[in-house]
C-alpha cells in the first residue's frame, strides 16, 4: 500500500510533474537547557518530571518560561512545531493548581480553538484539575451555557469574536465581572493574525478588556500578564505593544531549540488559467492506491472558498473533503475529528485551516498559486512535515515568481513582512468608542472621556467625543452611527473582521422552512452568492434564490441546484475621486503637466449585474421581469488609495492596447503590494476602467487612470506604500520584464517609460494639474428612476431622480439634479445625495448630446 508522500515522491522522480524549482530543507537536531526552577517545584512540578525525565525543555522553551516567571509580557516567536503551546500552558495550570489567578486563551480561528481545547483539558485532567476547570466560549457554546461554564473556569479558551460579542456585551453579569477582576493571564496565539481589519479591531477590543478590568477590580486585583505566540512575524515585540498598549520581551527564532524533520519545496508548474483543473489533477496521482491518512494526508490550499468547494467536488469519494469559513459548527467539527483519525486522504482548504492544528499526519501540502504573503507560506509550509519528512508544493505557472522579480528560493529565504495595524481608522475608532460607552453605562458611569487602565491610540479621545450622546460628529460617520443605534446592542453591530457592514445569513430550503447553513460577508457575498450563483456548500450544489437586506433580516436564501454549472459573476467597480486638496490626504502629491500620483479619498461602488454560465451572459435587467429575486446587488463605500493619472499617448484610451496596459499595470502593482506588504488580497482591489474624477462637482470619466485602493469601509490607508515607494515598485517592475520576459505583467519598454514618467514628477499639484480631459466628454452620474437619499437639516429624505442638468448655480455652470416632490420639482446637489438600498444605478451621461450609454455595455470588453 502506497501513501500521498511517496506517490508524490514518484511523480516528481520520473518527471511527470513539471517542477519549475526546488529547495531543499534539511533536518535539524534539538537544543536543551533546564526546566526554570519556577515550574520545577510546587504542584506542577512531578508533573512536568515525568513528562520531561531529563528535567530539561527546548532551548526556547526554558528561556521564554523564565522571562514569564519574572514577570515580563513574553512573545515567541519560533518556527511552526516548535512548542509555543507548552510555554503559555504550564503559568496558567500552574495559577490554575494554586487558584492565584485566571486566564484568557484567545485564538484567532474557531478550527485552532477545536484542535487546542482537547489538548487543555487532557493535561488539567493529568494534572488532577476538574474538567470543567478549561471551558470554551465561542460562537459553538449556546448562550443559555455561557455563564454558567464561566463561573467555574479557571482557563478560558475563546475567539476574540466571543469576547466582543458575549462577554463585554455582559460586563454587570455577576461571574463576567468576576472572571475579569481574577483575570491574571491573557493569551494570544498565533499573534501575526491580528493585523489589518481584523488585528486593528481586536487591538481596540483588548484595551476595552484592561479598561473593564481596571474599573472592577479597582487596583486591588492581580497585575494582567500577556503571553503571545507566533511562528511568523517581523519586529514582534513592536507589533505586540501596538497590539496590546504594553511592552514585550521576545524570544526569537534564532533561539528555537526544537528538532525539524527533512522537507522538500517545490514550485509545480501550473497553467495561468487552469489551476483548480490542475489541482485537481494532481490530487488525482497523488492519492491513487492511497487506502485512507493514517499513513500521511495530504492538504491542499486554495485562497477561494468557492474554489475549494469546486475542487473537492471533483472527487465522488467521502474522503477527500472541503474546509472553509462559513460552516455550521456541525460540519466543521466533523471534517476536524476525521482529520485527526486520519480517515481523510486529502482535505482541501482556504486559509481557514494554516493555523497552528496540529495534526502529525500530513505529509504533503500543495498551494494552488503564490500564496499572498510569506507569512501566509510560512504557516502553510508548517502544517506538513510535523512527525516525519513532509512535501510541500507551490502549484504555479512557471513565471509566477520571476514576473514578480524574484525566484521561488528567494521568496521562501526572505524575511517575512511586518504585520499591520491601523488604529487611526476612525471608523473603527468610532465602533469601539460605542462599545466602550455601552460597558460604561453597565457599570453606571457615564464617561465623558476614554476610561484609564490603558493607552489608548492618539486620535481616540477626539473619536470618543464624536460618538458621546449629543456629540456633534461628521457626517461621514452617520451609517456606522446607525449601525450601532438599530441593533440591540453596539457589541452585536460591529463585529471584528470587518468594519461598517453586517454579514449576511445564509439560509437554505423553501421561503416558509427555510433552515440556516453558514454566514457570509457582503463583499464576499457579491462575489460568490450573487443571485442565480451556483453555490456549493460542503459538496452540496445550491442556487441562490433571492437577498434579504432589510434592517432586521439580513439574510440570502438558496435552493437545491438543478443546473450543476458553475456561474461567474458580471461584476464592475465604478470609482469616483478627487484631486483637490480636500480630497489629498496629509498633501501626499505628485505631478507633472503629463499626469498626478497622489493618494486620496474616494467612493467606490461594486456592483454584480448578472453572471455567467458557461459563454452565455445573463444579465439581471433582462431576468427581473420573470423573477423578482434576480436584480442587481451592490456594495457602495468610502475608502482611501492611490491615483495614478498618465497622460501620455501609450496610456490613454478607453479601449484596445492602452485599455489592456492598464489593467495589466493595475495588475502588477496590486499583486506586488500585498506580497511586499503583507496585505489580505481581499482588502485591497484596484481599477483602470469606469474611474470618474471629480471637478466643479460633476464626475467625469477619465481613461487615462489606474487607482489602487482599500476595499474595506473607510480605508486602512494600505495602500500608502505605494505612493511613498513608488520608484521602487517600478524598478521592480523592470527587473520582472527582464526575468520573465513575454509572461510578465508589463514589457520592458513600457516599464521603462513609467519609470521616465514618474521621475518628471514633482512635489504638489501642477497649475492645472488633476483637471478633467475634456475629450471623453462623458459624466458619470445617477440614472432617471435612480431612488436615493438626500441629508436636509441632518435627515435623510428619500427622493428618486429624474434627470441630470447643468444649471447656473451662483454664477458657476454646475451639476444637478431635478426630482419630484409633493410640493412641486426639487434641484440638489450631487454632493447631497447618499446611495442607499438597492434601487439605484448609475451611468454616463453626455450633457451635449443628452444621451444615456449604460455602464453594462462595457462589460464585454472586460
Amino acid at each position: 500500500m502506497t501513501t500521498v508522500y511517496q506517490n508524490l515522491l514518484s511523480l516528481i522522480n520520473e518527471g511527470t510533474l513539471g517542477v519549475i524549482e526546488r529547495v531543499d530543507l534539511p533536518s535539524r537536531t534539538e537544543r536543551l537547557r533546564p526546566i526554570p526552577s519556577a515550574f520545577a517545584v510546587g504542584l506542577l512540578g512531578p508533573w512536568l518530571m515525568r513528562q520531561f525525565p531529563r528535567g530539561q525543555l527546548w532551548n526556547h522553551q526554558s528561556l521564554a518560561l523564565e522571562a514569564i516567571a519574572g514577570g515580563n509580557n513574553v512573545v515567541v516567536a519560533t518556527g511552526t512545531a516548535s512548542g509555543k503551546s507548552l510555554i503559555f500552558q504550564l503559568p496558567l495550570l500552574q495559577a490554575a493548581l494554586e487558584e492565584s489567578g485566571r486566564a484568557l486563551v484567545l485564538y484567532p480561528l474557531k478550527a485552532l480553538l477545536g484542535d487546542q481545547l482537547a489538548r487543555w483539558r487532557g493535561i488539567a485532567i493529568d494534572l488532577g484539575l476538574p474538567a470543567s476547570s478549561v471551558v470554551e466560549l465561542s460562537g459553538d457554546v449556546d448562550t443559555f451555557d455561557r455563564a454558567d461554564l464561566l463561573g467555574q473556569a479557571r482557563i478560558v479558551v475563546a475567539t476574540p469574536d466571543v469576547v466582543q460579542s458575549w462577554i463585554m456585551r455582559n460586563v454587570t453579569i455577576p461571574t463576567v465581572r468576576d472572571f475579569l477582576r481574577d483575570l491574571r493571564y491573557l493569551v494570544l496565539d498565533e499573534a501575526h493574525t491580528y493585523e489589518s481589519v481584523f488585528g486593528s479591531n481586536t487591538a481596540y477590543l483588548l484595551r476595552r478588556v484592561f479598561a473593564a478590568k481596571h474599573r472592577i477590580a479597582r487596583g486591588s486585583a492581580n497585575r494582567l500578564q500577556i503571553i503571545a505566540a507566533t511562528a511568523t512575524i517581523r519586529n514582534p515585540e513592536e507589533h505586540l505593544q501596538a497590539l496590546t498598549g504594553h511592552p514585550f520581551v521576545s524570544i526569537s527564532e534564532d533561539q528555537d531549540g526544537s528538532p525539524r524533520h527533512s522537507r522538500i519545496l517545490l514550485h509545480l508548474a501550473a497553467p495561468t488559467d487552469g489551476a483548480e483543473s490542475a489541482l485537481r489533477d494532481v490530487l488525482d496521482k497523488v492519492t491513487a492506491g492511497v487506502a485512507d491518512g493514517r499513513d500521511g494526508t495530504l492538504i491542499a490550499f486554495l485562497d477561494s472558498r468557492q474554489g475549494v468547494e469546486r475542487v473537492s467536488a471533483g472527487f465522488e469519494s467521502d474522503d477527500i473533503v472541503p474546509y472553509r469559513g462559513g460552516y455550521e459548527s456541525s460540519d466543521r467539527k466533523t471534517i476536524e475529528k476525521r482529520m485527526r483519525e486520519g480517515s481523510l486522504r486529502a482535505v482541501v482548504a482556504t486559509s481557514a485551516l494554516e493555523l497552528g492544528i496540529d495534526i502529525p499526519g500530513m505529509t504533503v501540502g500543495i498551494n494552488v498559486g503564490v500564496p499572498a504573503s510569506k507569512k501566509a507560506f510560512r504557516q502553510r509550509l508548517g502544517r506538513v512535515g510535523r512527525a516525519s519528512p513532509g512535501i510541500f508544493a507551490v502549484l504555479a505557472d512557471q513565471a509566477a515568481f520571476t514576473k514578480l522579480g524574484s525566484t521561488f528560493r528567494e521568496y521562501y529565504e526572505g524575511s517575512v513582512e511586518p504585520s499591520y495595524l491601523y488604529l487611526d481608522n476612525r471608523f473603527i475608532a468610532y465602533a469601539h468608542a460605542k462599545c466602550l460607552l455601552d460597558e460604561g453605562e453597565q457599570m453606571g458611569v457615564a464617561d465623558r472621556h476614554p476610561p484609564g487602565g490603558t493607552e489608548w491610540p492618539k486620535h481616540f479621545g477626539q473619536v470618543f467625543g464624536y460618538a458621546l450622546p449629543g456629540g456633534v460628529r461628521p457626517r461621514a460617520f452617520d451609517i456606522i452611527n446607525q449601525m450601532a443605534t438599530t441593533a440591540s446592542s453596539p457589541h452585536l453591530a460591529f463585529p471584528l473582521r470587518q468594519i461598517g457592514e453586517a454579514n449576511f445569513t445564509l439560509v437554505a430550503g423553501p421561503r416558509n422552512a427555510a433552515e440556516r447553513i453558514g454566514d457570509i460577508a457582503h463583499n464576499q457575498a457579491i462575489r460568490e452568492a450573487y443571485p442565480g450563483a451556483l453555490y456549493r456548500h460542503y459538496k452540496r450544489p445550491l442556487k441562490v434564490r433571492e437577498w434579504r437586506a432589510g434592517a432586521f433580516d439580513r439574510s440570502i436564501r438558496l435552493e437545491k441546484a438543478l443546473d450543476k454549472r458553475s456561474t461567474r459573476p458580471v461584476l464592475y467597480t465604478s470609482i469616483n475621486l478627487g484631486l483637490d486638496a480636500d480630497s489629498i490626504i496629509d498633501g501626499r502629491a505628485m505631478s507633472a503637466s503629463n499626469g498626478v500620483l497622489a493618494e486620496v479619498a474616494m467612493r467606490v461602488n461594486e456592483s454584480v449585474v448578472g453572471f455567467r454560465v458557461g459563454s452565455s451572459t445573463h444579465l439581471y435587467k433582462d431576468l427581473r421581469a420573470s423573477d423578482p429575486g434576480m436584480a442587481k446587488r451592490q456594495r457602495d463605500f468610502d475608502t482611501t488609495g492611490v491615483v495614478i493619472r498618465i497622460e501620455e499617448p501609450w496610456f490613454v484610451g478607453g479601449s484596445g492596447e492602452q485599455a489592456k496596459l492598464r489593467q495589466a499595470f493595475a495588475d502588477a502593482l496590486y499583486e506586488i503590494l500585498v506580497r511586499e506588504k503583507s496585505i489580505a488580497p481581499h482588502d485591497l482591489d484596484r481599477a483602470s476602467t469606469r474611474i470618474a474624477l471629480i471637478s466643479s462637482g460633476a464626475p467625469h470619466k477619465v481613461t487615462d487612470t489606474v487607482v489602487i485602493y482599500d476595499a474595506v469601509y473607510g480605508g486602512l490607508r494600505l495602500t500608502e506604500p505605494l505612493f511613498s515607494e513608488f520608484g521602487s515598485f517600478v524598478e521592480r517592475l523592470k527587473r520582472a520584464a527582464q526575468a520573465a520576459k513575454h509572461e510578465a505583467f508589463i514589457d520592458l519598454r513600457t516599464a521603462e517609460a513609467i519609470c521616465d514618467w514618474y521621475e518628471g514628477l514633482g512635489e504638489g499639484l501642477a497649475v492645472g494639474g488633476g483637471a478633467p480631459p475634456a475629450r471623453d466628454g462623458e459624466l458619470l452620474v445617477y440614472a432617471p428612476g435612480s431612488r436615493v437619499s438626500v441629508r436636509r437639516n441632518g435627515m435623510l429624505i428619500e427622493r428618486v431622480i429624474a434627470e441630470p442638468s447643468y444649471q447656473d448655480v451662483l454664477g458657476e455652470r454646475t451639476l444637478v439634479y431635478s426630482c419630484e416632490g409633493v410640493d412641486g420639482k426639487h434641484f440638489i446637489l450631487p454632493d447631497t445625495i447618499e446611495p442607499s438600498g438597492q434601487d439605484w444605478r448609475q451611468v454616463y451621461w453626455n450633457p451635449e448630446t443628452g444621451g444615456f450609454t449604460e455602464l453594462d455595455a462595457e462589460l464585454g470588453a472586460f
